[in-house]
């Protein structure tokens, strides 16, 4: 398995080079403000969401209609509602799913998840014990790639500093852990911040 993360992780970082010469004439002239590597709870997938200010701004004006506000006001307390309205607060600015630009189907990254979902089931030809175990090693390993992909590429200047980075995964109790370890990890103490008062502000 220390050999298939040895060559996953440049793999990662080839695909999302080529991803973002995509995104990047996908966008014209919009600016970027966040980028995320998105997994699921099995870690068996893998792709590529960025956003800008241009396709948030487009995004938001979705949820100031009459009909979603009066949705939002079930959820969310009503000063934050009201935020929503007046365009002060988005409530899609750090999620992925709601994002205007992918890696699309067609990508490496696709390729790679083929790959992530080929080993995972190599892996769970054993015993439920010994799976168990290894199925948790597996995505701690995973996550530890992808995090040191992510880096690289930042280094590289694939994504410019005022862009926030993180991993995030669709539809799990770790997201919240996942996603505020990685933007700590692969933004500046500002950025963070950032983050966190977004999080305290989308949680009520």
């Amino acid at each position: 398995m220390e050999q298939f993360f040895a060559d996953l992780q440049p793999a990662i970082e080839k695909a999302v080079r080529h991803a973002m010469e995509k995104i990047r004439r996908e966008i014209g002239r919009e600016h970027i403000y966040s980028a995320a590597l998105v997994t699921d709870s099995d870690c068996i997938t893998l792709f590529l969401a960025v956003n800008t200010e241009e396709a948030l701004a487009r995004r938001d004006e979705k949820d100031r209609t009459p009909e979603r506000l009066a949705k939002f006001r079930e959820y969310w307390p009503e000063e934050l509602v009201d935020q929503v309205a007046d365009g002060s607060f988005s409530l899609n600015r750090y999620l992925p799913d709601e994002w205007g630009y992918s890696d699309g189907t067609d990508s490496e990254l696709n390729q790679i998840s083929q790959q992530l979902y080929d080993q995972e089931a190599t892996l769970s030809n054993m015993d439920d014990d010994a799976y168990d175990e290894i199925q948790e090693q597996f995505q701690e390993q995973f996550l530890e790639t992808v995090a040191l992909a992510f880096e690289t590429l930042r280094a590289e200047g694939i994504f410019a500093p005022e862009t926030l980075c993180f991993i995030s995964m669709s539809d799990d109790d770790r997201t919240p852990d996942i996603e505020d370890g990685s933007v700590q990890r692969l933004n500046t103490p500002e950025q963070y911040e950032q983050f966190q008062t977004w999080v305290r502000f989308f949680n009520g």
